[in-house]
Formats: C-alpha cells, structure tokens, sequence
C-alpha cells in the first residue's frame, strides 16, 4: 500500500467578485478557480484527445511549509512534513470538461 498523508479539511471560502485568491505567502497558496498562480511559468496542459486548453481547477500548495504565518507548519528539520513537495512546490489541477480528461502540473521554487 502507498503512503497515506495525515489528513486535512478543506474549508472553501468565496472570494467577493473583483478580489482574488492569491497570496505570496508560501504554504498558503491553495485555492481553487481563478487562474493558477505559476511559479515558474505557464504551463497550461492541453487535453490529448480534443487538443484544447484545459481548464485550470485549482492548486495545492506544500501547505507544511515552516513559516511564521501558516497555522499549519511543521519543523523543517522534524522529518515530519507530509507536504512538503520539493522547494515549497505545488501541483496545478486542470480538467477537460469536453473530454472529461484531468491533468496536472508540478512546479516549485
């Protein structure tokens, strides 16, 4: 059996019309909608079977990133971080609602 990663809720909260989501604050970058927060550059899939862009769903930040600011840290050097995914990374969720074909993209810093 693979790793099973501690677990966590999701708490979803809109964001008001003309305001979004994003933060600079590494660990805190998850959110859903809206357009990704690249680290490193568009990377934007498209779907193999129709060829089209895909739909960017949302991202999930390495949300145990030791930072003052995130109520969710953990000690870098505790060897307890289970989302710590490389350099403070993230994977980008995109969908093809045409083909019904997911994908996803890893970026870190």
């Amino acid at each position: 059996m693979a790793k099973q990663l501690r677990e966590y809720r999701v708490l979803f909260e809109r964001v008001a019309s003309g305001q979004t989501a994003d933060t600079a604050e590494l660990g805190l970058r998850s959110k859903l909608g809206g357009v990704p927060n690249w680290d490193q550059g568009d990377e934007t899939p498209t779907c193999p079977h129709c060829q089209q862009e895909m739909v960017f769903i949302g991202q999930i930040d390495s949300i145990e990133h030791d930072s003052k600011k995130n109520p969710h840290r953990v000690g870098c050097l505790s060897k307890n971080q289970h989302y710590m995914m490389g350099d403070v990374g993230e994977i980008f969720v995109f969908f093809c609602f045409e083909c019904l074909h997911p994908a996803a993209v890893f970026q870190c810093g």
